[in-house]
């Protein structure tokens, strides 16, 4: 039971024990207020909280989404079959050891099925709303995590497409041509390890073009081939410093996103 449910719970209680004192209570005084608020309190957590305890238990074990049918099945049979112990339970206790104006004998006879068959109705109204909201907050729930995912991927192929076209653009390779054609030159130590890092850039595009997610270390690692590439292009112009805790390194990126 969370917090909020108990502070409701408490709510329920006092304002119905409150309700009946006014209304139904014939004797107005303190002690007759605290006979109805422990009979409120008694009907409000001996009927809401095997409910409440039912409720989440087939929300776990069964989909409102995948198994709607099983779940409205099941869930109707054993709400009926709940509603009806707890209503005799809470109805005897009321009327034969809190308000002692019956038997057990006497209260499971005629005489009380029109009271017992009235809270029966009225537990199977009250619960009846609470697997309807809890259906519309599962559909709610699921509606809000397709939506996103969506977003995700959409994103996703998004950032990979951009990634990919800035990766590949024509401009970068033909400044790099150029870098590397200069090089040749006059450093060919440099136009080497140039070249080797260009290669090593494109067949990382090429390795990752149809994946959706890469782990962070391999795009750690392919941005700092990139930053390798882009200091012998620029020399001293650009400084890169690279900073991932290893905690992070099986984490999931985008491809290409880091770069």
């Amino acid at each position: 039971m969370t917090r909020k449910s108990l502070k409701t719970y408490i709510s329920i209680s006092f304002f119905s024990g409150l309700f009946f004192f006014i209304f139904f209570s014939s004797e107005k005084s303190l002690n007759s207020f605290m006979i109805s608020l422990s009979i409120a309190t008694m009907y409000t957590f001996l009927m809401a909280v095997p409910n409440g305890l039912l409720n989440n238990y087939l929300n776990n074990r069964f989909s409102w989404v995948n198994q709607t049918k099983r779940r409205t099945i099941v869930g109707v049979i054993a709400t009926i079959v709940l509603n009806i112990f707890l209503t005799y339970l809470c109805n005897g206790i009321n009327f034969v050891l809190i308000q002692k104006v019956t038997t057990w004998d006497i209260f499971f006879s005629d005489k009380y099925n029109y009271a017992n068959w009235f809270m029966i109705n009225f537990a199977l109204m009250i619960s009846a709303f609470l697997h309807a909201k809890s259906f519309m907050e599962e559909l709610r729930k699921v509606t809000r995590k397709e939506v996103v995912e969506q977003k995700i991927i959409a994103k996703s192929a998004n950032a990979q497409f951009e990634s990919l076209k800035n990766q590949l653009d024509p401009h970068f390779l033909f400044n790099s041509l150029n870098v590397l054609s200069a090089l040749i030159d006059e450093n060919q130590d440099q136009a080497q390890k140039f070249t080797l890092s260009m290669s090593k850039i494109y067949r990382y595009v090429l390795d990752q073009k149809d994946k959706e997610l890469v782990s962070v270390e391999d795009e750690w690692e392919f941005a700092k081939t990139y930053a390798e590439l882009l200091k012998t292009r620029f020399e001293d112009s650009v400084e890169f410093q690279f900073n991932v805790p290893k905690e992070d390194y099986q984490l999931k990126v985008v491809p290409l996103s880091l770069q």
